[in-house]
């Protein structure tokens, strides 16, 4: 991952182009990132089934996920299998789209677990296959549900 000015110049970059790893710093396959308010970058290494947590300066900060970055089938709390997309919500949570386990997982900034919502099915609630996330202002999840071919809202209870 790079780091570019808008005009495209080069800053700083994540990882070694080419060489992928389970180390921390290393990705397997990164699929989405974020910035939090304080210039923190969130990063979901997708085939990694994690979580890494850069600061302003590129520094390591924290990461997780299942044990040694395996990917893990089932609903083990903190643990992906495929993690596709990740956003920041109020409260400095974050939720990620667990693809394999067809759930969202909701964390606290430092890797907490907090919560998880969604399960295999194709009726209300449930998901096969969750690719993507996002966050309202107000605290409302939506995902899309790959092969369910829709997007579903949830609107988390208070204290979530």
């Amino acid at each position: 991952m790079q780091q570019l000015r808008a005009d495209g110049t080069f800053m700083r970059q994540w990882g070694t182009t080419g060489r992928s790893g389970h180390a921390a710093g290393q990705f397997i396959y990164p699929t989405d990132v974020a910035l939090d308010v304080h210039g923190n970058l969130y990063v979901a290494d997708g085939y990694g089934n994690r979580i890494q947590v850069f600061d302003q300066h590129g520094h390591l900060v924290r990461k997780w996920g299942g044990p040694f970055a395996l990917g893990l089938y089932g609903p083990f709390n903190g643990w992906f299998t495929t993690v596709t997309s990740l956003a920041l919500g109020p409260g400095s949570t974050v939720f990620t789209a667990d693809f394999h386990n067809n759930r969202i997982q909701q964390f606290t900034a430092d890797g907490t677990f907090v919560t998880a919502f969604g399960r295999a099915g194709s009726g209300p609630g449930q998901l096969h296959f969750a690719m993507a996330v996002a966050v309202a202002h107000d605290g409302t999840v939506f995902t899309t549900d790959f092969l369910n071919h829709r997007i579903q809202k949830w609107r988390l209870a208070s204290g979530s």
